[in-house]
């Protein structure tokens, strides 16, 4: 059985979907082809990736849905709330940042947002939220402090590639990128692309009208 970090990139991003349908699935069973529809992709490559994961509890009328859910959720190094949601913080808050200070955004992820950053400070002043806003110059010695590994990048697409190098240089492990530069990050860390205007791109294979 393969350790999550060890999975192919692919693998873990089809779990992680597969991990959100679960948890919203009304019947105590599913099947693969039930997760190939929800999710665009073929039953054999269902079953392949939960068979690389190391589930071992499907058979021939499908899976138990709270058992592959909770595996995934130990498999994937997601916490449940009883364990304690992990923190992340939210960097550059214009329009697509201060979007995400509605942290209802993030139920069910595993995480919480434990502060946001951005260059202005008069945007940092302004704005309201339910967890602590600094100006960027504070980014090191907060994100030490709370011991945040994971970050959301929302900053102009010219400065992506510079912050998320300051990013890795305060200790961020994953970042999931909302701009639509493709940002190179060192082995050990991992990016999450996640512009809206690129996942429309995407659709176009599918020659949707």
């Amino acid at each position: 059985m393969q350790s999550s970090c060890e999975l192919p990139k692919a693998t873990r991003k089809r779990l992680v979907q597969f991990l959100q349908i679960l948890k919203i699935w009304q019947n105590d069973r599913i099947k693969s082809v039930d997760l190939a529809k929800l999710t665009a992709c073929t039953e054999s490559t269902v079953r392949h990736d939960i068979f690389l994961a190391g589930f071992a509890g499907g058979v021939s009328n499908g899976y138990s849905r709270e058992e592959l859910k909770n595996f995934l959720t130990v498999k994937l190094g997601f916490e449940t709330e009883s364990q304690g949601l992990k923190k992340c913080c939210i960097v550059g808050l214009g329009r697509l940042g201060a979007a995400l200070l509605d942290d209802s955004i993030f139920q069910d992820s595993g995480f919480r947002v434990g502060c946001g950053f951005d260059s202005s400070v008069n945007r940092v002043e302004i704005l309201r939220s339910t967890f602590p806003l600094y100006p960027a110059y504070e980014m090191e010695a907060v994100l030490r402090k709370e011991k945040i590994e994971h970050a959301v990048l929302c900053v102009p697409d010219k400065d992506a590639q510079n912050m998320a190098d300051r990013l890795v240089k305060f200790g961020i492990k994953g970042i999931v990128n909302m701009t639509r530069t493709f940002i190179a990050v060192p082995d050990g860390v991992h990016v999450a692309d996640a512009n809206p205007a690129l996942a429309l791109m995407s659709l176009k294979k599918f020659n949707i009208n």
